[in-house]
Formats: C-alpha cells, structure tokens, sequence
C-alpha cells in the first residue's frame, strides 16, 4: 500500500510512540537522549512534523530497535512479527519472576486452544 506524507509521517509517530511507551521511555527522555527538544519527540509521535535524519537514526538506536521497524505499518508479515516479537521481550524483560511465570503460563495456555 502506498501512504501519502500526512499518512506516513502518523504512522511513523504511533509507531515512535508506541516503543517508547512499551520501554517506559517518556517524551522527554527520548528527547535528551537524542539530543533534541521534547517538541521535536511530541511532535513527532503525533504526526506533526518528521525528524531530521540525525534525529531519526538515534531514536532507532535509543530504542534499540532496527529503523525498519519505525517504518513497518503492518504490511510486512515478517518484519511485524519481529516487531511483535522485541514488544514481548521487553514486556516480560520488566516483569517480576512471579509475573513471568504467570505470563508463561497464560502463554502455554493461549498455545494449547488454538
């Protein structure tokens, strides 16, 4: 599918949003880490403006995540599980042992229905 600007540069911002709330990683964090204004994060995140390049490659590499992601809008199989894949990690990365038994659990559990 083919995005016009308007579209891509949204889709980008939910994409930067959406790795940073997984991470924790607030607006103005990501903005110091890269060296840049909160402004620039915010709107980036909501598809208002699109950052420099400088800017872009360190909110990938703050991220820790590859630049295809932020630019993967599903259609993609391969890249999106990947994508979906980091998400998890990260999700269960930040748990406690209890809460990743549970979760692993709920996974074996989710994996035997279906």
């Amino acid at each position: 599918m083919t995005y016009n600007e308007k579209e891509t540069m949204k889709k980008f911002g939910e994409n930067v949003k959406r790795y940073c709330t997984s991470m924790g990683i607030t607006q103005e964090k990501l903005a110091e880490l890269c060296d840049c204004s909160p402004q620039t994060i915010s709107g980036t995140e909501t598809g208002y403006s699109f950052p420099s390049s400088k800017v872009l490659f360190k909110i990938a590499k703050n991220l820790n995540i590859p630049l295809m992601f932020l630019f993967n809008f599903g259609e993609d199989s391969e890249i999106s599980n990947k994508a979906e894949n980091f998400l998890i990690l990260k999700s269960l990365s930040k748990m406690s042992i209890e809460k990743k038994k549970i979760a692993i659990k709920i996974i074996k559990a989710i994996d035997e229905v279906v």
